[in-house]
């Protein structure tokens, strides 16, 4: 039995509705599962915080506690904020402060560091220069500063140790902050005024440049000296600073040259006696008298045992290695060559001759004998092939063919006996 199908005849608008609405459906299942998908995320992630915190809470109460406490309390912050900027403060004034020759290096090497090529400190010699109101306001601070070093040295006498800021200060009548304020003006002041004259100590330092001391310790030394001079530099008594600190800066370089300048180290003292018996000996020479050691310990009012201590001490010391003439290309001379003397070379140039004379005597005949003593100049100078030929009445060629064979006959018996080293064409 067939059954009729009574449903109408689908048509491309029933179509396109049933496809629409299956689109929407699966639309929707995806979009639930997204939401689904993300609120259990959130959940997972709540509750990791939760159990986060909870074990934060649990293993470190005490850094909670104090995280809380430092979060309320502004007014503590501050005052920690105060006390460790006035550490800082009080450790910087001491450490500049606590000793004169490390402030002196700290200046010199901090400021200024050099290179054994250029020989010159960097970016120093462009600062504009100083005028004198402004060299006097500087000094007057450097004095501040002085005299409160030198009465911190006679509070240390008094007291039995070191001082600390507030007892200086207090024994000064004045406050710890007017203390470190000062003592910072007065560092900044000194530093202010090394750094406008370092050109006139590298202009001094290059009038001994090349006796024997690199350029750069010359400089370090006159820094030195600078540092010395604009601490004892006297604004009042009207001079300049340039003209006062010369000779300190010259001192400096000086003693600096004597220390380094040599293999032996030669007290100041003797470096400075030997400069005035220079100096005696051209003013000798120059009234036409001899430079000698009684005249100059005359002339410079001195014993002679002084003048001759000094000229002794300062006698050159050199290496046995030195040569005697170098060459003035500065490229080594012909005595670098030369070997050292060994008592063993006249025995071994002996025992070299008789070896050879044996083989000579054993291996080949008068002829082949006479031919090569002539040619390589054994016991007389050495001859050509064409001389030797015209000696014995032979060609050249034959000469030759001759040499050549004997000298095969040498070489294969100094191999039975193992002294082809002997025979080594050369």
């Amino acid at each position: 039995m067939v059954h009729a199908d009574t449903s109408a005849p689908s048509t491309p608008s029933n179509v396109n509705e049933r496809s629409n609405t299956s689109e929407d459906k699966e639309g929707d299942i995806e979009s639930s599962l997204e939401v689904l998908i993300l609120l259990k995320k959130s959940m997972l992630e709540k509750q990791w915080e939760l159990s986060f915190n909870h074990v934060k809470t649990t293993t470190c109460p005490e850094e909670n506690s104090r995280v809380v406490e430092v979060s309320r309390s502004g007014v503590s912050a501050r005052q920690r904020r105060a006390n460790a900027k006035r550490k800082i403060h009080d450790n910087d004034a001491s450490k500049i402060y606590m000793d004169k020759h490390k402030q002196h290096s700290f200046v010199v090497n901090r400021e200024l560091p050099y290179t054994s090529i250029t020989s010159n400190a960097r970016g120093t010699p462009r600062d504009a220069l100083l005028s004198h109101s402004e060299v006097v306001h500087l000094s007057r601070k450097i004095r501040i500063g002085i005299s409160i070093e030198e009465h911190r040295i006679k509070l240390k006498e008094r007291l039995g140790f070191e001082p600390s800021d507030k007892q200086l200060a207090s024994s000064m009548k004045m406050s710890r902050d007017d203390l470190h304020s000062k003592l910072a003006e007065s560092f900044s002041a000194r530093q202010k005024l090394v750094m406008s004259n370092v050109r006139l100590v590298m202009s001094i330092a290059q009038k001994f440049d090349n006796m024997g001391s690199e350029m750069a310790d010359l400089v370090q030394g006159g820094l030195m000296g600078l540092i010395r001079g604009i601490e004892k530099f006297d604004y009042s008594k009207g001079c300049r600073i340039s003209t006062y600190v010369y000779w300190w800066i010259r001192q400096g370089v000086s003693r600096t040259l004597a220390e380094n300048s040599r293999t032996v180290r030669v007290p100041t003292h003797l470096q400075e006696r030997l400069g005035s018996i220079r100096r005696a000996k051209y003013r000798l020479l120059e009234k036409g008298l001899t430079p000698s050691i009684n005249n100059i310990a005359g002339f410079l009012n001195m014993s002679t045992q002084k003048v001759r201590n000094a000229t002794e001490a300062f006698k050159i010391v050199l290496s046995f290695d030195k040569e005697a003439f170098p060459s003035l290309n500065g490229l080594p001379g012909k005595l670098s060559i030369v070997l050292d003397y060994n008592p063993w070379h006249g025995f071994e140039d002996w025992s070299l001759k008789e070896e050879v004379n044996r083989l000579l005597l054993k291996t080949l005949d008068k002829r082949e004998r006479e031919i090569l003593c002539r040619y390589h100049g054994l016991y007389m100078e050495s001859q050509s092939w064409e001389d030797i030929g015209k000696q014995l009445g032979l060609s050249r060629e034959r000469v030759r063919q001759v040499g050549l064979v004997a000298m095969e006959k040498l070489k294969n018996e100094a191999r039975r006996k193992k002294l082809d080293a002997l025979l080594r064409e050369r």
